[in-house]
């Protein structure tokens, strides 16, 4: 940061025995006072030296003023003239404004000539002055380190008021050559002597070196605007981007979070970035993840839900050097909530209905709520009082709670199918079963052969037959002959 110059400012009038030195025939005119405003001059500021010239009571005629200018002393070129300026009667005196400025710092010795006459007589009066002309009052400074082509870069602006008195009405101001600058204006009601001001500007830079000029307007104490200036080339490299994304998942569970490392290897920040989970094109979560500076990395844990098991695209959205980047990795994920599980389930029949009982088991790592279980009409089935349904409410994870439901069933029905509903996460979910119930089903009768149309029986049941009548013919001879 420049340091102002601050140089000492004096502006001193005097006047030799309180009247001014008379060139040529002796007069009663004389120039009484000469004073300068403002009394510190800043480079390049106006200043007005003020001077009263009178003509004595005792003078018998009036003085003509025709010039008053100044110039250094042992000069011959007018700093600043005026002319003709009227007549002055005796005992009256005139006070002659001229104004000048100086661009640089520095001690001026001036001279200040009168010319008029007097009975016809020229009379030239002269009065010394000397300004001190100082770099003084506030200062402005810019300190601008090398930024990047297109990115958008932190120029602070510093203002000091290394004065006495403090200042007011401060207008501080940044414009860019081969740049954009954004909020280029600052107002300030009041700087208190001693004290400074930084404000951080953002420039985007379009070329590889930008010209930077920042100005401060000001009014002193005494009531004087002034105008404190300063510059600077802001050097710019080329935009280079390297920016990586790493995902994994943090723990175990019913929806564990992610974990998202961000590697800014590139030489301009990350705004606007936004990490997104992906599968099969779709957007399943999104979360802001903040800004990365350069050549820096940040981790951050995103806390996701209603995302299932499997693999998962971890894209990073990002928006550096004026343009808008992405970068995507892989992750697996492995997620258990909440899932309801018919188990445990029998069934017999209660006076002509089947009854269904058994567990709703929460399988997942969460809490389900809202968990029904209903029979689902069919062709064969009706779902019968006093339980179509069964509400079961809510279910710890690793936990069951019992139901039982009634249906009618007919001859034809072979299964009768169940249906769970419940919420995970906030999410409706559903999940259908069936029961096989053939082994309630009479048994099928067996067909008798009955006259002519009837099948002939087969061999193995007339070889039976054939075995029993022998055994009865000769338990029979055997009983007659023991006669």
């Amino acid at each position: 940061m420049k340091r102002a110059l601050l140089l000492t400012a004096v502006v001193v009038a005097s006047a030799l025995a309180g009247v001014g030195a008379v060139d040529g025939a002796p007069a009663t005119a004389f120039v009484s006072n000469v004073t300068v405003s403002p009394d510190q001059p800043a480079p390049g500021e106006q200043f007005t030296v003020s001077t009263t010239v009178r003509n004595a009571d005792q003078s018998g005629s009036s003085f003509e003023i025709t010039d008053v200018y100044v110039r250094t002393r042992g000069g011959t070129n007018d700093i600043t003239r005026v002319e003709d300026l009227g007549t002055i009667p005796p005992g009256a005196e005139m006070k002659v404004p001229l104004t000048a400025s100086f661009d640089d710092p520095g001690t001026r010795e001036l001279r200040v000539f009168v010319v008029g006459r007097s009975d016809g007589e020229y009379v030239r009066l002269q009065y010394p002055v000397v300004v001190t002309v100082r770099q003084g009052g506030p200062q402005i400074s810019i300190d601008a380190d090398d930024g990047v082509v297109g990115a958008e870069n932190d120029i602070e602006v510093t203002a000091t008021n290394g004065e006495d008195a403090p200042v007011r009405n401060l207008r501080l101001s940044l414009s860019g050559t081969d740049a954009d600058v954004g909020n280029a204006t600052r107002v300030l009601p009041t700087l208190a002597a001693g004290e400074s001001r930084t404000f951080n500007v953002s420039v985007t830079p379009s070329a590889r070196r930008s010209q930077l000029e920042a100005r401060l307007q000001y009014t002193t104490r005494g009531g004087n605007t002034r105008v404190a200036a300063d510059t600077a080339t802001l050097r710019s490299d080329p935009l280079r981007e390297d920016v990586r994304v790493d995902a994994s998942v943090a723990a175990s569970g019913a929806s564990p979070p992610i974990v998202v490392d961000v590697s800014n290897l590139g030489n301009a920040r990350l705004e606007e970035t936004v990490v997104e989970g992906v599968r099969n094109g779709t957007v399943v979560f999104r979360r802001p993840m903040g800004a990365v500076a350069a050549d820096a990395a940040t981790t951050k844990q995103l806390n996701v839900s209603g995302v299932s098991g499997g693999p998962l695209d971890v894209r990073l959205r990002y928006r550096t050097g004026g343009r808008e980047s992405e970068t995507t990795t892989t992750l697996n994920y492995t997620a258990n909530p909440g899932a309801v599980e018919l188990t445990g389930i029998d069934y017999e029949m209660e006076e002509g209905r089947l009854h269904i009982s058994g567990s709703t088991s929460n399988v997942g790592l969460s809490q389900v709520d809202s968990v029904v279980v209903r029979v689902l009409p069919t062709e064969n089935v009706t779902p019968a009082r006093p339980n179509r349904e069964y509400f079961v409410g809510s279910i710890p994870s690793s936990d069951f709670v019992s139901f039982d439901v009634y249906a009618e069933i007919d001859e034809n029905a072979s299964e009768v199918p169940l249906e769970v509903t419940y919420l995970s996460n906030g999410e409706r979910r559903t999940k259908r079963t069936a029961v096989d119930v053939r082994d309630l089903q009479p048994a099928e009768p067996v067909q008798s052969g009955g006259g002519g149309g009837g099948s002939l029986p087969s061999l193995p049941l007339l070889v039976g037959g054939i075995a029993a009548l022998l055994v009865v013919v000769g338990v029979g001879a055997y009983a007659y002959r023991r006669q």
